[in-house]
């Protein structure tokens, strides 16, 4: 195939167009040869090239709650997941902002009902869980943390395991400081966010949201199980590799990793920075019809 000749990936409804020369266009036209969608934006990633329309993108933060990240908790003071919030706050959550990106908050909020059909599985998944720093076991959840001891001396009531309205479920303070209004919030009662009637689906669609970015932890459990599922519900999947992590082997980092050349496609939080400085500089020049609106 010539460098410039573009192909269609995809059927009548749903399609990409690919061409070596730009790599794949997700922008998702109203037809293979309509009009071009000058609001781009170009994307470096692990293998191509791809171009994204951000009117149509959003990322999806899961999972880094005070439960999983709090050093009030137990948790290092150099996990993983304290690595992704400083990338994110850096890199991913700024570009996001400047192209006008929406942010999806999905995270573990639980009602009664929710524990009451909990599968057995995913209860003794966090029964098992041996993060804390502490001589008593864990608790599973919905069950009460109790009083918990800030860094700066202060004490909150921890409340049940990641049910809704509790600050252990709370994101972590260093993101939530960066939520706005208009940003997707979700509650979630199972490992993936595209399961069990949450509403993300709807709240994306209604938006026109065709291509999630996701992050978050841990990568080869919350955060695989939601973008396979959106990738098997039709949604475009891009991973941020230093966007997520996971206290599992490594080996199972990789795998995540490795798969996404099936799921979508991998990319660094600074290569989504880098492509929306480049969408920026080249907004004055192409970003109008052709009567001169924006």
């Amino acid at each position: 195939m010539a460098s410039d000749q573009v192909k269609v990936i995809g059927g009548a409804e749903t399609f990409w167009l690919y061409s070596e020369t730009n790599g794949y266009d997700l922008t998702h036209p109203p037809t293979p040869v309509g009009p071009k969608v000058y609001h781009r934006i170009s994307l470096k990633t692990t293998d191509s090239w791809a171009v994204i329309d951000p009117k149509k993108t959003a990322l999806v933060i899961i999972d880094l709650q005070n439960y999983f990240l709090s050093a009030a908790l137990g948790r290092p003071s150099d996990s993983p997941g304290l690595k992704v919030v400083d990338q994110l706050l850096e890199h991913a959550i700024p570009a996001c902002r400047k192209a006008g990106i929406p942010i999806v908050w999905l995270r573990w909020g639980l009602t009664q009902e929710d524990i009451e059909g909990m599968p057995p599985t995913i209860l003794r998944g966090f029964g098992l869980d041996d993060n804390f720093d502490n001589e008593r076991s864990p608790p599973g959840l919905g069950t009460d943390i109790g009083p918990i001891q800030l860094d700066d001396g202060s004490t909150v009531e921890g409340g049940r395991v990641l049910m809704r309205d509790q600050w252990n479920s709370e994101f972590y303070a260093p993101l939530a400081s960066k939520a706005e209004d208009h940003d997707i919030r979700i509650y979630k009662n199972r490992l993936s966010g595209f399961w069990g009637g949450t509403g993300v689906e709807d709240a994306l669609r209604s938006r026109g949201i065709r291509t999630l970015i996701f992050s978050g932890c841990n990568t080869d459990q919350c955060v695989a199980t939601s973008l396979t599922d959106a990738v098997s519900k039709g949604w475009d999947c891009l991973l941020l590799r230093d966007g997520c992590a996971t206290t599992s082997p490594k080996f199972a980092q990789d795998s995540v990793e490795f798969n996404m050349g099936g799921w979508g496609f991998l990319l660094d939080c600074k290569d989504l920075a880098d492509g929306v400085d480049g969408m920026q500089r080249a907004a004055p020049g192409v970003h109008k019809d052709e009567n001169g609106g924006v």
